[in-house]
C-alpha cells in the first residue's frame, strides 16, 4: 500500500508525522488563486486527508496576477491546474508534457514532464499515417502518462448545465465531450422560428 511505497523512498511515521531518516517532516505547499474558493474548499479535503498520513500541508493563497507569475516560473510546489484536450490531439501536447516545455516559462507543462517515452510517443502520435497508428500513438501516450503519476485527479464536474434561449438548437447525437469547450460555437445553431 501507501506506507510501503512511502517506506521504499525513505519515509516513516514517527509520532504520527512522516518523517525522512534525518527526522525532517514530510511537507508541502499548494499554491492557490484567491478567487477560486471551490478549488480551496476541494484542497482542504485532500489536506485532511494527507494529515491522516502524516504529511504536512500548507495552502498558500495569493491574488490572480500573483498566481499567474508564479506558476508562469513554475515558481511553486504544487498547484490545481485543468487540462482540456481535444479529441485529436496535436502539436498542443508537446506544450503540455513534452521535455522542450519543460522549463519553458508560461508553457503548460507544469509538472515539469521530461520524459524521453513522452517525448517518443507524441512524435509518433504526430508523424502516425494511419488513423490505427494513431490511435495506437495516443493510448500509449496515455499509458505513459499516466504511469509516470504526473497528475493527482482532484475533481470533475458530475454534471454540466448550459443555459440557452429556446432558438438555440443542437444535433440529436452529440460529441463524446458534448459540452466541451466547442460545443456550443461550434455545434449549435439558432432556429428563428
Amino acid at each position: 500500500g501507501l506506507d510501503d511505497l512511502l517506506a521504499q523512498a525513505g519515509w516513516t511515521p514517527q509520532d504520527g508525522v512522516m518523517r525522512d531518516a534525518a527526522g525532517a517532516p514530510l511537507a508541502f505547499t499548494i499554491l492557490l488563486a484567491q478567487d477560486s474558493s471551490e478549488n480551496k474548499a476541494i484542497a482542504d479535503l485532500y489536506l485532511a486527508a494527507l494529515k491522516r498520513l502524516g504529511i504536512e500541508v500548507r495552502i498558500e493563497t495569493t491574488d490572480s496576477a500573483q498566481y499567474t507569475a508564479r506558476t508562469t516560473d513554475f515558481d511553486f510546489e504544487m498547484t490545481t491546474y485543468r487540462v482540456a484536450l481535444s479529441l485529436s490531439p496535436g502539436n498542443e501536447q508537446r506544450f503540455y508534457w513534452g521535455s522542450a516545455s519543460a522549463a519553458q516559462p508560461g508553457s503548460r507543462n507544469l509538472m515539469g514532464v521530461a520524459s524521453p517515452a513522452v517525448d517518443a510517443t507524441i512524435d509518433a502520435m504526430l508523424s502516425a499515417t494511419s488513423e490505427d497508428g494513431f490511435l495506437t500513438a495516443v493510448r500509449a501516450l496515455d499509458r505513459v502518462l499516466t504511469a509516470g503519476r504526473y497528475v493527482i485527479p482532484f475533481w470533475q464536474y458530475t454534471e454540466t448545465h448550459i443555459a440557452h434561449v429556446r432558438q438555440m438548437r443542437f444535433p440529436d447525437t452529440l460529441p463524446v465531450y458534448g459540452d466541451g469547450p466547442n460545443f456550443m460555437p461550434e455545434v449549435w445553431w439558432i432556429d428563428p422560428s
